[in-house]
């Protein structure tokens, strides 16, 4: 009987244990849903880039859709406030939750825009570094390059144009083809610092309008561009040693293996 009595205790303190610990978190968990939000912090990550949205700009959002968070934490619906600020196509991620101390955080991961869009139909708006499309902002600008010319796809908010999204029809190719080009010149030291503007021309092709000089680079359907690029790279590492290359008014690079130069 002895021998029965310490196991039968080491079993009633564990469930004496166990008992109290759920015990103790459901009355702190209730605590915290009583509790009532008195404080919302707004954390925005703007990457290295420019800022596009600022925490006046979240809370004012929040205050007009009747989203703000107040009262009692328990009535809070966090997945809506989430929901509700990706529909800002400068926003890429949020993440919303409460602390113990009844602060209600916001963060944010703000969009990164790599070009500047603006259509055939004069609608301007950005293409994300994750290939979505996304807003411009009158109050906040970045120094970007600009795409322009024959672009008839239009602004739809949150648009993947890198791919199709599930179950409809890929139906941006030049919008992919505009992401592809800025996000490879972007990633190139030289053409970062070589190229101002993207411009499509009434035949589909894409001329690039460099920074410095009177002439333009045309690529054409620019599906071999990096190849493309190689070449009018060694065309200006050689050419700047022999000739003025501000005499040339079209560097042609849509044939194969060759660069055609054009004078003015």
């Amino acid at each position: 009987m002895k021998k029965l009595i310490k196991p039968i205790l080491y079993l009633l303190s564990i469930l004496l244990f166990v008992s109290g610990t759920i015990w103790t978190l459901r009355f702190a968990h209730q605590r915290h849903a009583e509790r009532v939000s008195d404080n919302v912090r707004v954390f925005i990550d703007y990457g290295n880039g420019d800022p596009f949205i600022t925490e006046k700009e979240v809370k004012k959002q929040l205050l007009a859709s009747k989203l703000y968070p107040e009262g009692k934490i328990a009535n809070l619906n966090t997945h809506t406030i989430e929901d509700f600020l990706l529909r800002n196509s400068t926003i890429q991620a949020v993440s919303v939750f409460t602390q113990v101390s009844g602060e209600v955080d916001i963060k944010i991961l703000q969009r990164q825009p790599i070009v500047r869009v603006e259509n055939a139909q004069r609608q301007q708006f950005f293409i994300g570094s994750d290939g979505r499309l996304m807003a411009t902002n009158p109050n906040h600008t970045a120094r970007l390059i600009i795409a322009n010319g024959n672009i008839l796809e239009s602004f739809i908010p949150n648009k993947n144009v890198v791919k199709s999204e599930k179950g409809t029809d890929f139906s941006t190719p030049m919008l992919n083809k505009i992401y592809k080009l800025a996000t490879f010149i972007n990633n190139d030291e030289f053409l970062n610092a070589l190229i101002d503007q993207i411009y499509v021309n009434s035949r589909n092709e894409f001329e690039l309008v460099p920074k410095i000089g009177n002439h333009i680079i045309l690529l054409g359907n620019a599906e071999n561009f990096e190849d493309q690029f190689q070449r009018l790279y060694r065309f200006y590492h050689d050419a700047a040693r022999k000739v003025d290359i501000s005499t040339y008014r079209i560097i042609n690079l849509k044939y194969n293996n060759q660069v055609v130069g054009t004078r003015i």
